[in-house]
C-alpha cells in the first residue's frame, strides 16, 4: 500500500481550525472511460490528513462488475469503501458508488439509490453534483476526470451557483477528453489541471476559506479595501459594460472573496492587481457574478402547477386572433423558455381553435443567450427532459439534441437589462425564477413594479423557490404560495416605475445626500417624452415613439427626413408617413 504525501503542519492547522468553524469540504469526483488510471494518480497526491471527504462516481455499464474501491485503496492510506447502505460522512473518507447505483445527499449522510428515473441512469455524477451543492454549498467541490460523453458538466453549474469550486483534468491529458471538453464549455470551470496537480490546488482553495474577508458596510471598510473594490468594479464596467451597483452587496463581495480563494491571494488589493495582470479574469468574474445557470423544468412541482393551472387559465377566453404573451426575464441559456414552450405546444394541440403563443426570453449575458439561440444542449443537458418529450421536441444532433424549429420560433431571444430597459406589455406570464435573491431590496421593489407593469391584470408571476413579492402585496395576490406563483393585481392608475438611471435625467434631486419628499417616492407615469429620451440613451439610430395604431406620439430630433408629407389632410400615422420611402427602397 502506498502512502499519502503527509500534510504540512500550517497547513493541517487551518484546516482543523475551518472544519470546527465551517464543517469539511466534500469533494465529489466524476469521470467514467479512462477515469480509473485517472483517480489513481488524483489519489496518489492526496495527503492522507487533508481533513476533506471524496465522493467517486465512476460511470459505467450497470453490468460492470466493480473493483474500483480495492483498486483505489492500493493508492492511498485513507480508507475506501463502497457505500451499500445510508452512511455518515466523515472527513479523510473515500466513498464510492455502485455502478448501478445513484447517491444523494442527505445532510451529514451519503444514501445510495438505485436508478429508476432516465435522469439517473443517464446522467449520475450530475445528479450527484446537484444534491451535493444543495445540500452543502460552499463546501462542495466537484473534479471532472476522463471520460466520454458530457456529465458532469450539468451538474458543476449548481455547484457553482451555490458557492462551490470546480476543477477538470485538462483534455490534453485525458484518456477520453470529452466530459473534461464539456465541463470547460460551460464557462464556470474554475481552473483546468493536470490530474496530479488538482489535489494541491483543492488543499490550497480550503486553506484560503476565511482567510480573507470583506467588510460589508463601507464606512468600515480600510482605505485599501474601498479603493480595490472601487477599481474592480470600475472594470467591470469599463470591460463588460455591466454595472452591478444594484445587487446585494454581501452576494457581491463573497463572490469576489471566492475569487480570491481560488487564486490563494493574500488579500483583496492583491486580487485587484492580477484583475489587471490577467484580462480573463475579468470574465471569470463576470461570470462567478452572473451564473447564468438553469436546466429543464427546473423544480417540477411549481411546473406541474404551471401546466396544470396557469397555462390552462392564460388560454382560456383566447382564440387564434389572439395571442399568449410570456416573458421569461433572466433566460439564462435558455431551458426554462424552452420548457414554457413545451408546455404551451402540447395544450395548444388539446386546444379547439388556440391562440398563437410568443415567448421573450431575455438575459443580460450575451454568451448565455446565444447558447439559447442555437438550442443544442448536451445528452445531461437534456436528462430532465422526459423520454417522450425529448421524442417529440427534440432532434439528435451530434453528441446533443437541438430543439425543434417549431419551439424554437416560438421563443425571442434577446439581450435586455430588465433594471434598465423598457420592458415587454400585455403579458399574460412572466417568469423571473433565482434572479431576485441576487438584487437588493430597492432594485427588487422596482423590479416588481416592472413586471406588474407588464402583466395584464390577472397575469401570473413565476419566481424561484427563494423569492417572493413581499412588499408589494398591493400589486399580487397569492395564486400558489409552494410552487411561488402570484398574480397581478388591477391597479388603477399602473405606472410606469422610474429605471435605475434616472438620476441622469434630473428627476430626482440632485444633492443625493438630501432625503426627498415621501411623495417624491411614489412611482409616477412616465411621459412618452421621457420614455423616448431613455430609449435614446441605448439606441442612437433616428427613432419615434408609436401608439397601438401606429400614430407617432412623439419623435427624435433627425427623424423627420425620413417622412414625406403628401397634400391633403395632415396625418401623424407612421405607415402614411413613411410608405414613399419604402418604395424607393
Amino acid at each position: 500500500m502506498k502512502k499519502g504525501v503527509e500534510p504540512q503542519g500550517k497547513s493541517s492547522l487551518v484546516a482543523q481550525l475551518q472544519q470546527k468553524a465551517n464543517g469539511f469540504l466534500i469533494v465529489g469526483i466524476g469521470a467514467s472511460a479512462g477515469g480509473i488510471q485517472a483517480m489513481q494518480e488524483f489519489f496518489r497526491k492526496v495527503p492522507a490528513g487533508s481533513n476533506m471527504a471524496y465522493v467517486v462516481i465512476l460511470h459505467l455499464s450497470p453490468d460492470h462488475d466493480s473493483q474500483l474501491a480495492a483498486v483505489l485503496q492500493q493508492e492511498t492510506q485513507i480508507p475506501v469503501s463502497q457505500v451499500t447502505v445510508k452512511t455518515i460522512i466523515k472527513p479523510d473518507h473515500i466513498y464510492v458508488v455502485p455502478p448501478d447505483r445513484h447517491l444523494k445527499i442527505e445532510g451529514e449522510s451519503i444514501a445510495v439509490l438505485a436508478n429508476i428515473h432516465i435522469e439517473e441512469r443517464r446522467a449520475p455524477v450530475d445528479i450527484f453534483f446537484r444534491t451535493l451543492a444543495d445540500q452543502h454549498g460552499p463546501r462542495a467541490i466537484s473534479v471532472v476526470l476522463s471520460g466520454t460523453g458530457a456529465n458532469g458538466s450539468m451538474g458543476l453549474k449548481r455547484i457553482k451557483e451555490r458557492g462551490g469550486a470546480t476543477y477538470v483534468q485538462s483534455p490534453r491529458e485525458a484518456e477520453f477528453n470529452e466530459m473534461p471538453r464539456n465541463a470547460i464549455a460551460t464557462d464556470l470551470v474554475d481552473e483546468v489541471l493536470n490530474v496530479g496537480e488538482i489535489p494541491a490546488r483543492i488543499i490550497a482553495y480550503r486553506d484560503s476559506m476565511g482567510t480573507i474577508e470583506i467588510i460589508e458596510e463601507p464606512e468600515k471598510r480600510p482605505e485599501p479595501q474601498q479603493q480595490a473594490l472601487r477599481d474592480i468594479f470600475t472594470q467591470l464596467r469599463v470591460r463588460t459594460g455591466h454595472d452591478f451597483s444594484n445587487y446585494k452587496r454581501p452576494t457581491l463581495l463573497r463572490r469576489i472573496e471566492r475569487r480570491i480563494n481560488v487564486h490563494s491571494l493574500p488579500d483583496l488589493p492583491s486580487y485587484t492587481a492580477f484583475l489587471h495582470r490577467n484580462p480573463d479574469e475579468t470574465t471569470a468574474l463576470l461570470k462567478d457574478l452572473l451564473i447564468s445557470v438553469t436546466n429543464f423544468f427546473r423544480d417540477p412541482k411549481a411546473f406541474d402547477c404551471i401546466e396544470q393551472d396557469v397555462i390552462p387559465g392564460i388560454f382560456a377566453g383566447k382564440t387564434s386572433a389572439d395571442q399568449v404573451r410570456i416573458w421569461v426575464a433572466g433566460c439564462a441559456t435558455g431551458e426554462e423558455a424552452y420548457s414554457l414552450a413545451m408546455l404551451c405546444t402540447e395544450h395548444a394541440l388539446r386546444t379547439f381553435d388556440a391562440p398563437k403563443v410568443q415567448i421573450f426570453a431575455t438575459d443580460i449575458d450575451e454568451s448565455a443567450i446565444g447558447t439559447a439561440r442555437e438550442g443544442l444542449y448536451t445528452l445531461n443537458d437534456a436528462a430532465d427532459v422526459s423520454q417522450d418529450r425529448l421524442r417529440r421536441f427534440f432532434t439528435r444532433d451530434g453528441d446533443g439534441y437541438r430543439v425543434r424549429r417549431e419551439i424554437r420560433e416560438m421563443v425571442l431571444f434577446a439581450q435586455h437589462n430588465f433594471l434598465k430597459d423598457p420592458p415587454f406589455s400585455k403579458l399574460d406570464l412572466v417568469a423571473c425564477r433565482n434572479v431576485l435573491i441576487y438584487l437588493n431590496g430597492t432594485a427588487q421593489e422596482r423590479v416588481t413594479e416592472t413586471f406588474h407593469f407588464a402583466l395584464r391584470p390577472k397575469g401570473y408571476l413565476f419566481l424561484g423557490t427563494s423569492e417572493s413579492v413581499d412588499g408589494a402585496s398591493d400589486l399580487y395576490s397569492i395564486y400558489n404560495r409552494d410552487s411561488h406563483i402570484f398574480q397581478a393585481r388591477e391597479v388603477t392608475p399602473r405606472s410606469y416605475p422610474i429605471p435605475e438611471s434616472v438620476p441622469q435625467f434630473h428627476f430626482l434631486r440632485n444633492d443625493p445626500l438630501q432625503k426627498p419628499d415621501e411623495s417624491e417616492n411614489r412611482p409616477r407615469r412616465i411621459s412618452f417624452g421621457d420614455l423616448h429620451q431613455k430609449m435614446l440613451e441605448q439606441y442612437a439610430p433616428p427613432s419615434v415613439v408609436v401608439n397601438a395604431e401606429y400614430e407617432i406620439v412623439h419623435m427624435s430630433e433627425k427623424a423627420g427626413k425620413y417622412f414625406e408629407f403628401s397634400g391633403g389632410e395632415p396625418t401623424q400615422n407612421l405607415l402614411k408617413l413613411i410608405r414613399r420611402i419604402f418604395n424607393l427602397i
